[in-house]
């Protein structure tokens, strides 16, 4: 019977017209086609050995082919009838013998599903699954969802009208407690929810490549393309952004009866604290050579680690020579480091010296350093920048003088413990995100308004407690409050 079969094939082969069909390539004298018709005889015979009928359905059998649709579908199961699959792909599968539910091969051992299209991002390995970052493939960017807010929201904590706390009265608010690393249970001033979510997509970051980030943290932010302009960094433009956002409020400063701080014969005074290379610096200097028409009537005060110097040869927005480093004690031979007491010491006596006593109108700071593979306790470990900051800003801003700062996250009692003390220090506080600091970070800015008078005490108790921090440093003790938190609620 495999004879005849044989023959028939051959015959069929030499025969049938093949002006619709792809040409054959000849293997061992006989066709590919012809050699596919062979192995459907041979298949079909050996069906009859084994006691099942070998002869064509008859017409009226309900497994009788009628159209062409339903030959491809005839065992071919789910994968016949989606129409997600060509014909030749059908075809094929069912000359290889597919049976649905059932792999291919002698035993069915073959895969059953179609295999998956790879869901590798990046250009690691094959197969690498990033869990939360999996690729979708029915993913569609509908702009509409994207939210942007060109007009920014300033809103700002109510008026505090409470006395600024004496030194006595804060020295018995502070309390010390075992080192804490970490953050996930610092619940009192956040929704447990949303502090879990916050922690869990800073945790998919971690699975990134620094170029995969840096790529998806840029695609992220809709003002990335602002870049930094004429100015030496991306910094100059956030100040440049906070200070429109806040009307100008730095280098056009007023009293609250909307007068002007500085009158037309004086200098704008300004500091810039752990801000190298100077980006917030370039921009006021060209704000206000901008305003005063080519003259630069302003003179600015940095202070910062010398290893982390300004960039003045970079100042190309501004000119300067109206920006004078220093870097606490012994001056421009100090080190800068903003968390020792003598150079704050050493620092504020120089400004006030330099600006008549008075201090400056206002003071910048946007320290920061490297937290890799510990960014969820970046707030614990920067409380001691955090802290300093503010100290420098008590110690030099002048009364209805202002203070802008930047933080990361507020979560814990310490850092709210900060906030407060600014609260009643200065007559409006703020905290603002704007629009060039980018979304994929904790990055947040704290803007304080006119400085009140009497803030010594302040400034004395936060002093104090920096050199206990320092002194606490080599133990397993640190101070976790400030405030005690039922004061502050």
């Amino acid at each position: 019977m495999a004879d005849k079969g044989l023959k028939r094939s051959l015959s069929d082969s030499d025969t049938s017209s093949d002006e619709d069909l792809p040409p054959s390539f000849s293997m061992g004298g006989v066709s590919k086609r012809s050699r596919l018709s062979i192995d459907e005889e041979v298949k079909s015979d050996s069906e009859g050995e084994n006691g099942q009928s070998s002869s064509p359905a008859s017409p009226s059998s309900p497994t009788s082919p009628t159209s062409p649709s339903d030959d491809h579908s005839n065992g071919m199961g789910d994968f016949g009838s989606s129409s997600t699959y060509s014909s030749a792909a059908q075809r094929m599968m069912k000359n290889m013998g597919y049976k649905a539910g059932k792999g291919l091969g002698k035993y069915g051992q073959g895969l059953v599903n179609p295999v998956e299209a790879s869901k590798q991002r990046g250009r690691r390995g094959l197969g690498l699954r990033l869990e939360g970052l999996e690729a979708s493939s029915n993913l569609k960017w509908d702009s509409s969802q994207e939210h942007i807010q060109v007009e920014e929201e300033v809103l700002w904590l109510p008026h505090c009208s409470d006395e600024v706390p004496d030194f006595e009265t804060l020295m018995s608010w502070a309390r010390e407690g075992p080192k804490k690393f970490e953050i996930a249970d610092e619940t009192i001033f956040c929704d447990p929810k949303i502090l879990s979510g916050v922690l869990g997509g800073k945790n998919v970051f971690d699975q990134l490549d620094q170029r995969e980030l840096q790529r998806s943290r840029s695609r992220s932010n809709p003002f990335e393309t602002l870049g930094k302009l004429f100015f030496q960094n991306r910094a100059a433009l956030k100040m440049a952004n906070i200070d429109a956002v806040f009307d100008f409020m730095f280098t056009r400063p007023k009293n609250e009866a909307g007068e002007p701080l500085v009158g037309p014969d004086d200098l704008l005074y300004f500091a810039d604290v752990c801000a190298a290379p100077g980006g917030f610096s370039e921009y006021v200097l060209w704000r206000r050579k901008t305003d005063s028409k080519g003259f630069c009537d302003a003179k600015g005060f940095g202070f910062t680690l010398r290893e982390n110097d300004f960039k003045l040869h970079d100042f190309f927005a501004a000119p300067a020579e109206y920006f004078e480093p220093h870097y606490g004690k012994n001056g421009l031979d100090g080190d800068g480091d903003v968390y020792k007491p003598e150079n704050i010491t050493n620092f504020v006596e120089f400004v006030r010296k330099t600006t008549g006593g008075h201090g400056v109108h206002f003071m910048m700071a946007d320290g920061g350093f490297s937290v890799e593979g510990q960014e969820n306790i970046q707030e614990i470990l920067s409380k001691q920048l955090y802290l300093c900051q503010f100290l420098v800003a008590l110690g030099i801003v002048r009364v209805d003088g202002h203070f802008v700062c930047k933080l990361f996250d507020v979560f814990t009692p310490f850092s709210v413990g900060l906030i407060y003390l600014m609260y009643r220090s200065f007559k409006y506080v703020s905290i603002h995100k704007p629009n060039t600091s980018r979304p994929a970070n904790s990055e947040r800015y704290i803007i304080c308004k006119w400085k009140k008078d009497g803030t010594e005490d302040v400034y004395k108790y936060l002093f104090e407690m920096n050199e206990r921090i320092i002194g606490l440093s080599s133990t397993s003790m640190d101070i976790l409050e400030l405030v005690p938190v039922e004061d502050i609620c």
